[in-house]
C-alpha cells in the first residue's frame, strides 16, 4: 500500500510540473520504465538511490522509515540514551540538583534539555546534551546555542535559579566510534566546545567560571570495589545510582566522588584484579 501510494505522489507532482515520464527520466537519468514502474507502485526492482533521483527533480523528499514491533522499536533505540542519562545523574555530587527532560516553549523556540543540573552554592549553571550519536553536527550545535541562549533565563524566572555562569556539556558515549566523530570534527568543536572529559570531570567537582565541552562517557554504572574475605584480590559490584524526584526535580545521590570512569583518559588508576 506504500508503494501504490508513493507511485500516485509521483505521478500527481509529475503531471503538476507539466512533465512526461521520459522528460523526468531524462532530468533523473534513469530510463523511462524505472520513472513508470515507481509510478505504479512497483518499487521493489528499484534501489532507493534510484527512488531518489526520479524524487529530486520533483522537489519530493525521500525518507526511509524502519518499523519493528511497534512502541518496542522506540524503546530499543531509546535505551542506551537512558543509559547515558543515568550514567550522568550517577556521576554528579551530592551539592547538584538535577532536573530530567525540561521542556520549553518561548515565542516559537521550542524543545527540551536532556539534563539540567544546578550547583545552589556556586550558583552554576549546566546544561547537558546527550547523544548516543553524532550524526548532525549543525543540528547539534544549533540546539546547544538555542538552549543556552533562551533557558537559563527561563529558569531564573520560573525556579529563581540566579546563575552567575553557565556550563554547557555535550555527552558522548565512550566509544572508538564517537572520539573519531570528534577528532574528524576537531577543528569545530575546538571552538565551540574545547574542554573535554578531565576537565569537565575536574568543573564539576569544584565549578567555576564558565563550561563548553565534550564529555565522553561510559554508559554503565558506577563501580565499588570491596574486599573478598576468602580471596587476596578485590571483587567488583555494580553500584546502581539512586535518584529519587524532589519538588519536580531530581537530586542526584551518591555515596562519594565519582570514579574514573572506563575509558577516561584521565582514569589512570592500576587495573581491578579479580
Amino acid at each position: 500500500m506504500e508503494e501504490q501510494r508513493a507511485g500516485k505522489v509521483l505521478r500527481i507532482v509529475r503531471r503538476r510540473r507539466g512533465l512526461t515520464q521520459a522528460n523526468l527520466a531524462a532530468l533523473a537519468a534513469v530510463a523511462q520504465q524505472t520513472v513508470s514502474l515507481l509510478e505504479r507502485g512497483k518499487a521493489d526492482g528499484s534501489t532507493l538511490r534510484a527512488i531518489k533521483k526520479v524524487a529530486a527533480p520533483l522537489g519530493i523528499t525521500v525518507d526511509l522509515v524502519f518499523r519493528w514491533k511497534g512502541p518496542e522499536l522506540d524503546r530499543l533505540v531509546d535505551a542506551r540514551h537512558a543509559r547515558l542519562d543515568r550514567a550522568v545523574v550517577s556521576r554528579l555530587g551530592p551539592d547538584w540538583q538535577v532536573v530530567v527532560e525540561y521542556t520549553f516553549n518561548h515565542y516559537g523556540d521550542r524543545g527540551s534539555v536532556d539534563l539540567l543540573a544546578w550547583h545552589a552554592g556556586a550558583r552554576m549553571l549546566l546544561l547537558i546534551e546527550v547523544k548516543t550519536e553524532l550524526d548532525s553536527l549543525e543540528a547539534v550545535l544549533r540546539s546547544m546555542d538555542v538552549k543556552t541562549r533562551i533557558v537559563p533565563a527561563l529558569l531564573a524566572r520560573d525556579r529563581g535559579w540566579r546563575w552567575q555562569s553557565i556550563g554547557s556539556v555535550l555527552v558522548l558515549p565512550d566509544d572508538s566510534a564517537s572520539r573519531r566523530a570528534v577528532a574528524r570534527l576537531s577543528p569545530v568543536f575546538d571552538v565551540t566546545l574545547p574542554t573535554r572529559t578531565v576537565a569537565v570531570r575536574q568543573w564539576l567537582r569544584e565549578p567555576a567560571g564558565p563550561l563548553r565541552g565534550i564529555w565522553f562517557l561510559a554508559d554503565t554504572p558506577a563501580r565499588r570495589v570491596v574486599r573478598n574475605p576468602g580471596s587476596a584480590g578485590r571483587v567488583c559490584h555494580p553500584r546502581p545510582a539512586r535518584v529519587h524526584a524532589q519538588s519536580g526535580a531530581v537530586k542526584a545521590r551518591v555515596a562519594g566522588p565519582a570514579g574514573p570512569v572506563a575509558g577516561d583518559p584521565a582514569a589512570n588508576t592500576p587495573a581491578t584484579r579479580r
